[in-house]
């Protein structure tokens, strides 16, 4: 009879040990999810190709003195602002194509050490760019840097996604 009692006790210290460690794998898990998450959203490198040749025909369009100005410039965003990237067609005009065919959504020139734009200025970003840029390692050097934001094209739910991509961006030498 004394030993029932002891295999009930070796059930229990058993049970709560399974449980610290399930819960420590769970902890452990749900970071490596969030962390393969943000880089499949962020800087993918099919995403990178498409903003490097948004970049070369920016760069050659666009002066420097356009956007030197302040912490961040809209070349383009097709909500809240009358400048579209794009106008959901094809037309023949180069800007509207290589747009519209990437799947541009958004286009801005920021200073390359994001973390010295102002929290006003993160206003005028999407929710979603924002959390972007503050997921982005800034070095303190000088320059420009292009944050392109991209429809989510592979994803097939219901919910709209966006990717993003950034590269330096004006003079590189």
């Amino acid at each position: 009879m004394k030993k029932k009692g002891f295999v009930l006790m070796e059930t229990i210290i058993v049970i709560s040990v399974l449980c610290v460690i399930l819960i420590t794998l769970f902890v452990s898990f749900s970071t490596v999810l969030i962390a393969v998450e943000k880089r499949t959203v962020y800087d993918n490198t099919e995403y990178l190709y498409k903003t490097a040749l948004i970049r070369e025909y920016l760069e050659s369009v666009l002066s420097e003195a356009m956007y030197d100005t302040s912490s961040f410039y809209t070349v383009c965003r097709n909500s809240q602002t009358s400048s579209k990237c794009h106008k959901g067609y094809a037309t023949g005009v180069y800007q509207n194509d290589i747009f519209y065919f990437l799947g541009v959504e958004s286009i801005y020139i920021t200073v390359w050490n994001v973390a010295n734009i102002t929290p006003e200025h993160m206003l005028g970003f999407e929710a979603t760019t924002q959390k972007y840029l503050t997921s982005i390692d800034s070095p303190n050097e000088q320059g420009f840097r292009i944050v392109v934001m991209y429809k989510n094209e592979n994803d097939d739910s219901e919910a709209l996604k966006y990717q993003y991509a950034s590269l330096r961006f004006g003079n590189r030498g």
